[in-house]
């Protein structure tokens, strides 16, 4: 059995080489590309595997513009030949010097199977001394520089990958023949494309035809497969079409518009769009992204029609999965290619935040500081913290300061942990002394990197708070533990007087809004909290694009939780990384949110534009 035979259901799928007949004429790009379609529509029983060389040529990616991707007079002068593959990816420049490995299989899951593939490519390499590594979505390094790129296409069941290894191409040809743009140079911190490639054949002392000998045997063996004079004759069609002039240049539509912008992770797209007042006529994607579905059928297709509004475009990708279609394309990424970064919200006047330190807000933060403690007041840049401060009220977080979850409204410090503080609960508990408070409120980082989540931390802390300040009322609010009943049991069983969990947002926002948390599980939360017998509490932000509707949906969800305490604020952007306002409610509507919440049946409810989650707590609990 060859070294990449794969078990899929359990049946071994052996990797076969694919032996090609000779023929007389010159084997150009688009044979090569018609054995791959060939083998994969026709012969269902393997995987395959096949290396070959060509003619000087640039082989463009499915979806890339020649003018941007190729100086065709230099291809002219030097007789390097210009055609297209059916895969997407960047732009390729091949010779005789240059090996192309081709691999037909049977994997289900294409990003999968295409990891798997560059590995052992890599690892071939390394098996005869090349310190060859991964790098990037589909690259292979030597000394930090390119020796091998890939794409892959899907066909029916089959996924069809392959990949360029330098091994003694000729890199003048290959740095003028192609004209990446600046911009993709640069993502890759290099200034031309000489910098950034290399021939293994520096590396090795065997010659070209024994490193081909060499992959045959480390990917299959001795397992062959022959193509017969009948497949070959299917083949010359399917080669017809791949060399027409049509298929070539064909992909150079006419536009009235032009967008371009790379994403990380995805490569770089440009939009071609063709507009009649207003409405999309036409829109056609080129770029050195992958494809995994059908573009044209499954996105495109949709877009036609379109008024060409963000508002427009954005209705039209709800019920489209864009990164089942173009590899980690995420629907923000393909309405800013379209539009640019959404427009900025200004912030209304009436919007006012008083942050002038006082000498009592001053002694807050020094007691806080003597004790080392983090507040949510400060890494959450609270609009109310001087207010608070200046009232000795702090809503203190344990568990460190960085949080294993990366919100896109938090400014909450983001990354790996250090270790759990033993003590801390200690000090918690002396700070509530030293503040004097009557009413402490307790939050947390999540801490997704501990076996329990950090659930028995915060027990210690709420039993610590009782045994210092007995006559301490004691709110927390919690992370979701991961929805674990038996850790939110652990917590309500130290006894908080009130519990709270934030919402954040609504249903249909909640996946963009929140890194890990999720709806359904934020309710089940409350409900435990419920269950326990502790008062339960929750809140959530507007102003990040959701509806009055979806809003009087949010309120019933929670009160079918047994929840009856609520905090609606204005969402305020931390920083510029940070999802933008989509818009700033107005005390009116804050207002009206909360009488809507006190009809439905909530016992308190603290509205407005500066309310967040513990803003008045101790008022809330008096007033239940």
């Amino acid at each position: 059995m060859s070294k990449f035979a794969r078990k899929s259901n359990t049946i071994f799928f052996t990797m076969k080489y694919l032996l090609i007949p000779y023929r007389p004429e010159p084997k150009q790009l688009p044979f090569f590309f018609a054995v791959e379609e060939y083998v994969a529509q026709t012969y269902t029983d393997d995987d395959y595997f096949f290396a070959w060389q060509v003619e000087p040529t640039v082989m463009l990616g499915r979806n890339q513009l020649i003018k941007n991707e190729v100086d065709t007079d230099y291809c002219k002068q030097n007789g390097i030949h210009i055609f297209r593959r059916k895969s997407g990816g960047g732009c390729v420049y091949a010779d005789l010097g240059c090996i192309q490995f081709s691999y037909i299989s049977f994997a289900d899951n294409v990003n999968s199977a295409f990891k798997d593939y560059m590995q052992q490519v890599a690892k071939l390499m390394k098996n005869i001394g090349i310190a060859a590594e991964l790098s990037g979505r589909n690259d292979i390094l030597v000394d930090g520089r390119k020796v091998s790129g890939s794409a892959f296409y899907r066909l029916k069941k089959r996924s069809v990958l392959h990949n360029t290894v330098l091994f003694d191409t000729r890199l003048e040809h290959l740095s003028k023949a192609l004209t990446p743009s600046h911009e993709k140079l640069q993502s890759k911190g290099v200034a031309s494309v000489t910098q950034r490639v290399v021939n293994i054949g520096d590396y090795t002392s065997l010659p070209l035809d024994g490193f081909i000998n060499h992959a045959r045997k480390y990917m299959c063996g001795d397992a062959i497969r022959t193509l017969n004079e009948k497949d070959m004759l299917a083949i010359a069609e399917i080669e017809k079409e791949l060399a027409s002039h049509d298929f070539v240049y064909g992909n150079n539509p006419k536009f009235t518009e032009v967008r371009r912008k790379r994403f990380a992770d995805v490569g770089t797209l440009e939009a071609r769009i063709e507009l009649k007042n207003n409405r999309i006529v036409n829109l056609n994607l080129a770029g050195d992204y992958f494809l995994i579905g059908d573009q044209d059928r499954e996105l495109l297709d949709h877009i036609r029609g379109a008024d060409f509004s963000r508002e427009a475009v954005s209705e039209r990708l709800q019920n489209i999965e864009l990164a089942d279609i173009i590899r980690g394309l995420k629907p923000e990424q393909f309405l800013r290619l379209l539009f640019g970064r959404p427009p900025h919200v200004k912030k209304p006047d009436w919007l006012k935040i008083d942050l002038t330190s006082t000498e009592q807000s001053g002694q807050t933060a020094g007691i806080l500081a003597k004790h080392h403690l983090n507040t949510i007041c400060t890494s959450g840049l609270c609009p109310n913290r001087t207010e608070c401060w200046a009232a000795r009220t702090a809503t203190l977080m344990i568990g460190g300061n960085i949080c294993t979850r990366s919100c896109k409204f938090c400014n909450t410090l983001s990354g790996r942990p250090g270790k759990l503080d033993t003590d801390e609960p200690r000090r918690v508990a002396e700070s509530v002394k030293a503040l004097g408070l009557k009413y402490a409120v307790i939050t947390s980082v999540d801490r997704d990197d501990l076996p329990d989540y950090g659930a028995e931390h915060w027990a210690e802390t709420i039993r610590r708070i009782r045994i210092e300040n007995p006559q301490t009322l004691i709110e927390v609010l919690i992370p979701d533990f991961m929805g674990r009943p038996e850790l939110i049991a652990k917590v309500m069983a130290a006894r908080p007087n009130v519990a709270g969990h934030n919402m954040e947002t609504v249903r249909r926002l909640t996946p963009g809004v929140r890194s890990v948390a999720q709806y359904n599980r934020s309710l089940d939360v409350l409900c435990e909290i419920t269950r326990s017998g502790v008062m339960s509490k929750t809140g959530f932000m507007v102003g990040l694009g959701e509806t009055c509707e979806e809003v009087e949906q949010l309120m019933d969800d929670i009160l079918a939780t047994g929840c009856r305490r609520l905090t609606i604020g204005q969402y305020l952007q931390p920083t510029a990384k940070h999802l933008p306002v989509s818009e700033y409610v107005t005390p009116e509507q804050f207002v009206n949110y909360r009488k809507t919440a006190l009809d439905k049946g909530f016992k308190f409810v603290e509205s407005g534009p500066l309310v967040r989650s513990s803003y008045h707590a101790e008022r809330a609990f008096k007033q239940v």
